[in-house]
């Protein structure tokens, strides 16, 4: 019986298999680091939606003469609104700062409300 009649994988194989085993591994764990730096920059961006969308239910549940600008502090998250008074609304704009992946980013949202 010679050598080549023998089953079985060689050493060159086996380290082949190895190498590309390892490099999809590591191609995983480089992706689940980036999603899950995604996931936490989105969570940050809903936060900072939720309170401006508060803000403008604040200003909308004010008597018109009564609204103005101004801003807060809660919990970390700096918010500012300006109001411009149009013919039949106000147009307001609420900015958002919060920290997202350690670094300080400012969301803008408009709206327009009746008076």
């Amino acid at each position: 019986m010679t050598l080549r009649a023998e089953r079985g994988f060689t050493i060159v194989e086996l380290l082949v298999a190895v190498v590309i085993f390892s490099v999809g591994l590591l191609a995983l764990a480089g992706t689940s680091s980036v999603i899950l730096t995604s996931l936490t920059s989105t969570q940050s961006r809903t936060i900072a939606a939720n309170v401006a969308e508060s803000r403008f239910e604040q200003i909308r549940a004010t008597a018109c003469l009564s609204r103005a600008a101004g801003s807060a502090t809660t919990r970390g998250i700096t918010e500012s609104w300006t109001l411009d008074r149009l013919v039949r609304a106000d147009d307001v704009t609420v900015a958002v700062t919060f920290l997202s992946n350690h670094q300080a980013r400012t969301e803008r949202f408009r709206s327009f409300l009746p008076c």
